[in-house]
């Protein structure tokens, strides 16, 4: 009876010693996912970090737009070239002038190489037409450049070439006199004669 009454006391103390240990193995599995709210809170973290990078990134474009400032400094380069071409002389104007008559004269080669002396004749008076209504152009700049008393001068001297360049036209014609060719180095002269003149004006008066 007394290792019954002894049995029985063992087994209800192995029984309650289970079941402690199935409490605190219990209270260690509670305890688990407190922990797990805890870990899960952490990582809520890390969003709030990252827009920082995003900040760094944003700085980074201000060397760009130092780069792009000296492209700008190259822009007033233009301006040196415009005022050169403004500087040009009148003189250098009227040359290219002349020789843009000369270049056109072209024109007249088809009446001038006929043999027909009404054409060749028409093809040279033509010539000294354009020659002539530069010289014009010419001597009214001239006016509007030369101080008073030197374009007294020059009207003088323009007066006594007239004289000179029909003087120098008679006599090349009076070699054809009577001839068909008397009209045509006529006017042949002319126009040579004023040609010469209007590069003899740009060269010696136009600045």
């Amino acid at each position: 009876m007394r290792k019954a009454i002894l049995t029985t006391m063992l087994i209800s103390s192995l029984l309650m010693a289970g079941c402690g240990n199935n409490g605190a193995a219990n209270g260690g599995t509670a305890a688990t996912p407190e922990a797990g709210q805890a870990a899960t809170a952490s990582p809520e973290v890390t969003p709030e970090v990252t827009p920082e990078p995003a900040a760094e990134a944003t700085a980074e474009p201000a060397p760009e737009a130092t780069a792009q400032a000296p492209a700008q400094t190259t822009a007033p380069e233009a301006t040196p070239k415009a005022s050169a071409a403004a500087g040009d002389s009148q003189r250098q104007t009227y040359f290219d002038k002349l020789d843009k008559i000369e270049a056109g004269l072209g024109d007249l080669k088809a009446l001038s190489d006929s043999g027909v002396t009404a054409d060749m004749k028409e093809a040279a008076s033509k010539e000294h037409e354009r020659w002539d209504k530069a010289l014009n152009e010419i001597y009214q700049e001239l006016k509007a450049q030369l101080p008073e008393a030197d374009m007294a001068k020059l009207k003088e001297e323009q007066l006594s070439w007239i004289k000179e360049r029909d003087k120098a036209a008679e006599e090349a014609a009076a070699k054809y006199k009577g001839g068909t060719m008397e009209g045509l180095e006529y006017a042949a002269t002319l126009a040579s004669v004023t040609k010469e003149r209007c590069y003899k004006l740009v060269e010696l008066y136009m600045k």
